[in-house]
């Protein structure tokens, strides 16, 4: 039904009344890096400022090419709004000065949330956060939503290697 089920192991000793239901991992998909910013120590230190960081999909360490954004996996404090992105100052070659780029997030199978405040657990119609004036200029809204990213198949490595490969035969016919 589109709403949030938040689960935990049971711990013995401990009343389920005192355990804590308000973290809930979710894949959030970084959007709007430049090229050099695609890595994974980039990924970890997004990933730690949203939430928890659970794991950055990469295959490797350098530079992740096998999509045009991040995806991360991090555990969201679901009682406070969902981050909907950040800016990011960055230099512009050609001596244009610094730019300021607008990196935005989109979580995969994200549930029914509020597009006034941003929380999780109700809709704008029954919102009692924010104003409905202030809610309008929030930001929020479907575009937070997006579809499970399909898997990257092979790491770029194996492409890597594939090229590499193929170099190294085709040089020897060259001399």
């Amino acid at each position: 039904m589109e709403s949030l089920l938040v689960l935990n192991p049971l711990i013995l000793g401990i009343p389920v009344t005192d355990m804590d239901f308000s973290w809930c991992p979710f894949w959030v998909q970084v959007h709007g890096l430049p090229l050099e910013k695609l890595t994974k120590r980039n990924g970890e230190i997004i990933g730690a400022k949203i939430g928890r960081l659970i794991r950055v999909e990469a295959h490797c360490e350098g530079l992740l090419l096998y999509r045009n954004f991040l995806r991360i996996m991090v555990e969201i404090d679901v009682t406070k709004p969902i981050p909907r992105g950040f800016s990011l100052r960055s230099g512009q070659a050609q001596g244009e000065g610094d730019v300021t780029l607008w990196i935005s997030f989109k979580y995969e199978k994200l549930s029914n949330f509020c597009f006034d405040c941003g929380r999780l657990g109700h809709d704008r119609h029954s919102c009692k956060f924010v104003s409905r004036e202030a809610g309008s200029k929030s930001g929020y809204g479907p575009q937070l939503r997006t579809g499970i990213a399909r898997p990257t198949g092979f790491p770029i490595e194996y492409y890597r290697k594939k090229v590499d490969d193929l170099a190294d035969s085709v040089r020897p016919m060259l001399h």
